[in-house]
C-alpha cells in the first residue's frame, strides 16, 4: 500500500519553459540553498503533481513563473502544494503598449493574483505595477533581471566555448555565426487560440498576428536565404520563440545546410558564441547589450503602435534587405537602444548582482508575515468545484482513506466505473507532462555545480 506524506519546504520554484527560466531559478537555488533554506525547483507540469489530490508539497513560498490573475495561481499549484505566501517572477515584465494603463489589462491583473509579491526589473514596470496595476508598493520589488548576471564576467565561464556549442552541432569552427532570435508565433493556430488571444491583449492582436507577424517571418526568412546562397562562410542560426513552429524555416535547414533552427540551449549562450545578433520586436537586444555583443532589429513591416514594445518606438530599425546586407559585411550602425532607456527596463547595476538582491528580498518574505495571504485569499482562487468533486476531495482528506485510493489507482482491479474514469484521466495527466520540458534532480544538480564552480572560484 502507498503512504501519504509531506515534505516541507521553504522555496517552492514552478517554472514553464526551461530555456527561458531553469538555469535562473538554478542560480537563484544555489544562492538560498547556500543560505540555508530547503528549495525545489519543478515544472508546472510535472507528473506527480498533475496527480496530486492532496498537497505532497508545504512551501511556506510558492514562486512562479506568471501571476495574472486566479487562474494562474490554480494552475500553478492545482491539489499538490500548501503554501502561505507567493513571489511572481513575472518573466514577462515587458508589455504591449496598450496595456501600460489599462487597469483591466490581462497582465495587469487581478484577484488574489494583485496580492503576491512581485519581481519587477526595472523602474519603468514597477511604475506601471503601481499606476496600472494599483499594486501595494511594498509588494512591488526592484530586483533586475536574474538571468542577466550570467552575463557578467564572474560567470560567464558558466558557458560553453563556441568552438564547443559549434562541435555539438556539427558546424565548422570557422564559420561566422549570426543569431537569429524570433519573436515570432506559429504559422498556423486554431480559431479558438486566436479568439483567446484577442480575450487577453484585445482584437487587434489577430492584425498583428496575421497581418504583421506573419508576413514580417517570411520576408525575414527570405533575406537569410539570399544570404545563405551567397556566403558560405555564414552560418545562420534561427533561435525559435517558445513554442515557436516555422514550416519555411524548417524547409530552410533542407536546402540550405548553413541555416539551422535550434531550440536548445539558452539563448544566452547562443548570443555570447555569435559574433552578430539580430531579433525584431524582442527584448532579447537587452542580453545582446549586457553580453557586450552588437545586436540589430529587423522590422521589415511597421508594427501596430499598440503591440511594438514601448523602449523600440525610437530605436535603429531595418526594414530593407539592402541595410541587412551591410550589417552582415559591416559594424558600423549604432546600439539600437539608449543605455539610459535599457536601464529604465531593466536596471542597470554592475555591483550588485540580481541574484543577491533576490535571495535578500526572498528572506525578507520568508520572514515577514506582512506577505502572508489571507485564509480567505488561500480559498478564493480555486474553480467553482461540482458534487462528485466536492465529495471525492473531502474523502482524500481522510488519511487512511487516501492511501487506499492511491493504491488502487495504481492496479488494475477492482474494475468499478468511478476508478476506472479517475485511472483514465490520470492516464491523460501523464500524456500532458511535456517531455522537453521536464527537469530532474540530477540535471538541477548538474547545472548548480557548474555555476559553483565559476562563483566559487
Amino acid at each position: 500500500m502507498q503512504h501519504y506524506k509531506i515534505e516541507e519546504l521553504d522555496f517552492l520554484f514552478i517554472y514553464e519553459h526551461k530555456v527561458r527560466e531553469l538555469e535562473n531559478l538554478c542560480l537563484l537555488k544555489y544562492e538560498l540553498d547556500r543560505r540555508g533554506y530547503k528549495v525545489k525547483i519543478m515544472h508546472i507540469e510535472d507528473e506527480e503533481a498533475l496527480k496530486a489530490m492532496r498537497p505532497i508539497y508545504h512551501a511556506k513560498v510558492v514562486v512562479t513563473m506568471a501571476c495574472y490573475q486566479n487562474s494562474s495561481i490554480e494552475w500553478h499549484t492545482k491539489n499538490f502544494v500548501k503554501f502561505d505566501k507567493i513571489i511572481d517572477m513575472q518573466w514577462e515584465n515587458i508589455v504591449f503598449p496598450m496595456d501600460e494603463k489599462d487597469t483591466k489589462a490581462f497582465k495587469n491583473y487581478s484577484g488574489v493574483a494583485k496580492e503576491v509579491v512581485r519581481v519587477s526589473w526595472g523602474e519603468m514596470n514597477r511604475k506601471r505595477m503601481l499606476e496600472a496595476a494599483k499594486m501595494d508598493p511594498k509588494k512591488v520589488k526592484l530586483i533586475g533581471h536574474v538571468g542577466m548576471d550570467f552575463l557578467r564576467d564572474s560567470l560567464k565561464g558558466y558557458y560553453l566555448s563556441k568552438e564547443e556549442v559549434l562541435r555539438d552541432y556539427g558546424i565548422p569552427a570557422n564559420k561566422k555565426i549570426f543569431l537569429f532570435v524570433s519573436p515570432y508565433f506559429s504559422d498556423f493556430h486554431t480559431e479558438e487560440y486566436l479568439v483567446e488571444m484577442c480575450r487577453r491583449f484585445g482584437e487587434g492582436w489577430r492584425y498583428y498576428y496575421q497581418d504583421c507577424m506573419l508576413p514580417s517571418k517570411q520576408i525575414i526568412l527570405e533575406w537569410m536565404s539570399r544570404i545563405c546562397e551567397k556566403r558560405e562562410d555564414v552560418v545562420f542560426i534561427y533561435r525559435p520563440h517558445p513554442g515557436e513552429e516555422s514550416r519555411k524555416a524548417d524547409e530552410m535547414t533542407k536546402k540550405y545546410p548553413n541555416f539551422k533552427v535550434i531550440g536548445e540551449k539558452s539563448v544566452k549562450q547562443w548570443i555570447l558564441i555569435s559574433d552578430k545578433v539580430y531579433t525584431g520586436n524582442s527584448s532579447t537586444f537587452v542580453e545582446a547589450f549586457f553580453g557586450k555583443k552588437m545586436c540589430y532589429l529587423l522590422f521589415p513591416i511597421p508594427v501596430p503602435s499598440d503591440y511594438e514594445l514601448a523602449f523600440l518606438k525610437d530605436a535603429d530599425k531595418i526594414s530593407v534587405f539592402d541595410d541587412f546586407e551591410k550589417t552582415t559585411h559591416e559594424d558600423d550602425r549604432p546600439f539600437p537602444v539608449s543605455e539610459k532607456l535599457i536601464d529604465e527596463v531593466y536596471t542597470i547595476d554592475w555591483d550588485k548582482p540580481s541574484y543577491i538582491k533576490f535571495a535578500d528580498m526572498a528572506e525578507e518574505v520568508i520572514r515577514d508575515p506582512y506577505y502572508n495571504l489571507t485564509k480567505e485569499q488561500l480559498k478564493a482562487y480555486y474553480h467553482e468545484m461540482g458534487t462528485a468533486e466536492k465529495i471525492t476531495k473531502a474523502l482524500t482528506k481522510i488519511t487512511p482513506l487516501y492511501d487506499v485510493y492511491l493504491t488502487m489507482l495504481e492496479k488494475d482491479t477492482p474494475k468499478w466505473k468511478w476508478l476506472e474514469t479517475k485511472r483514465e484521466a490520470r492516464r491523460k495527466l501523464e500524456q500532458i507532462a511535456h517531455e522537453f520540458e521536464k527537469t530532474s534532480d540530477e540535471e538541477i544538480d548538474k547545472i548548480i555545480a557548474k555555476i559553483a564552480k565559476e562563483l566559487e572560484k
